[in-house]
């Protein structure tokens, strides 16, 4: 039986032999661990699928990566027409105006501005969109890719909490119970990953001199989502949890420090700049808050293919308003077409490897949940923990999250196998639920995927694997965290 754990486990161990070992690309990476897969359903019969089922397995990665490459693709495009109109420059412009001390201006962006964007958009869009503004602001490349992941603190609310609604409808637990759950376990990991953040950015003397600043942004952004999905709503938490701690903090340092002070002519610039992010939450809000408008887009357009298990309503999807955002930037920028031209170049050479990665490690796991080898590695746990699998659960569910890049994905391979491991054991199926979904939402961060994005927003791709290393031993920090607070507080 320890050889068939060890087989189900191989194609896994193999994305750490090239990621760790042999320092290759995540792309690389990727495509070793799902030829194994494929290997592993022909020669060993425990996990034997004939060519029909693992075709259809693949084919499912491959609609399910769909989803994420239609949201990074006009993410991206979005970000390269601000960039060109000079967008981003009047954002870091409006930052360094606000205040040149550097930990607070990493507070703004990681502690408030990041989550929002992710809590919008998800999918890792708040990394091209950050991680430009720490380098115009003076930050270096490697550092800001660091801040910039570790930023993606609130990613259990990505997308409007997509992929916790969908980790709820699948465990058939009530959708605020779960929200509610992930929060409390998130309060802990807010304060590392916002005091990491610094610490990176600026090292033990900024965390030194700004220590209550951090504790007000950790404490507020934890107190709000946690408000947000108790007495709100679960989908709007991150969104409204993020500006209530832009609030906070923009009037701290206004308080507290005189700073260069922003004149109503800087004020119109980057409200200019920034208008894109509020046409679309706007769009986002509407979307999800008035009934016959979010009936209406969830109900056409929509790609429906049963036989995968898959639906995407094209025009309910965040990609849809991104598309239109991209469309409204297009007016207000007035982009010609030569600087188009230069956009879709670029937008093309970011998107294709970061979406062929995600499609090589989500058919992977396609082909491992098909086969039964997740059920071999996750069920195998079960027997040998008890009710300590309550301490493994954050790390089963991180498992999916560090393979898939998405805490969708991880909840669609092990959503149902916490909630039915959980009523074997007698354990409460919305505790084991929580913890799966904040602990697939915390090693999104440094799945191979979201690595190979941040790297190449940058424009470190050399220095991937180091930065592979880096933002692993990071999320792995916040697991052992979430893993802790589970037991404590369950």
């Amino acid at each position: 039986m320890m050889l068939i754990n060890l087989l189900a486990l191989l194609p896994i161990l193999m994305i750490f032999l090239f990621l760790f070992l042999l320092k290759k690309s995540a792309l690389l990476a990727g495509g070793a661990s799902f030829l194994t897969a494929i290997v592993l359903v022909h020669i060993v019969p425990m996990f034997a699928l004939d060519a029909g089922e693992m075709i259809h397995a693949a084919l499912k990665g491959v609609l399910t990566s769909g989803i994420v490459a239609y949201v990074l693709l006009f993410g991206i495009l979005l970000f390269h027409l601000m960039n060109e109109a000079g967008a981003i420059r009047a954002i870091a412009s409006f930052v360094a105006n606000i205040t040149d001390d550097p930990v607070r201006q990493v507070l703004l962006l990681a502690a408030a501005f990041s989550p929002l964007v992710e809590s919008a958009s998800g999918f890792g869009i708040a990394i091209i969109v950050v991680a430009p503004i720490l380098i115009e602001l003076g930050f270096a490349p490697y550092r800001a890719a660091l801040v910039a992941l570790s930023s993606l603190s609130a990613v259990a609310w990505g997308a409007l909490a997509t992929g916790t609604v969908i980790g709820a409808s699948l465990g058939g637990i009530p959708l605020t119970h779960i929200g509610r759950g992930s929060a409390v376990l998130c309060c802990v990991t807010f304060f590392y990953f916002i005091g990491t953040a610094v610490w990176i950015a600026t090292g033990h003397e900024g965390i030194r001199k700004r220590w209550p600043d951090i504790l007000v942004a950790a404490g507020t952004l934890s107190l709000l989502i946690w408000a947000c999905n108790v007495y709100i709503s679960v989908e709007l938490a991150g969104v409204l949890g993020s500006l209530g701690t832009l609030g906070v903090l923009l009037l701290l340092i206004k308080l507290t420090a005189k700073g260069n002070g922003s004149t109503s002519e800087s004020l119109a610039v980057v409200w200019r700049a920034a208008s894109p992010y509020l046409f679309l939450t706007t769009l986002l809000l509407l979307s999800r808050l008035v009934p016959p408008v979010e009936a209406f887009l969830a109900t056409h357009a929509v790609v429906d293919l049963p036989a995968y298990g898959f639906s995407l309503p094209l025009c309910y999807s965040p990609g849809f308003a991104l598309f239109l955002t991209c469309l409204f930037s297009l007016g207000i920028y007035r982009t010609d077409w030569p600087t188009m031209q230069k956009i879709l170049r670029y937008t093309w050479a970011q998107w294709y490897p970061v979406t062929l990665t995600t499609v090589f490690y989500v058919a992977m796991s396609e082909i491992m949940a098909s086969s039964g080898m997740i059920a071999t590695l996750a069920m195998a746990s079960a027997p040998l923990f008890g009710h300590s699998f309550v301490f493994l659960s954050p790390f089963v569910g991180g498992l999916g999250g560090f393979l898939t890049g998405s805490t969708t994905g991880s909840n669609a391979m092990f959503m149902k196998l916490q909630v039915e491991t959980g009523l074997q054991l007698g354990i409460p199926p919305e505790i084991l639920a929580s913890s799966q979904n904040t602990g697939a939402s915390h090693l999104t961060m440094a799945s191979p995927s979201r690595v190979v994005l941040g790297a190449t927003v940058c424009k470190i791709r050399s220095e991937e694997s180091r930065l592979q290393r880096s933002m692993t031993l990071i999320a792995a920090g916040s697991l052992t965290l979430v893993m802790l607070a589970s037991k404590f507080f369950w």
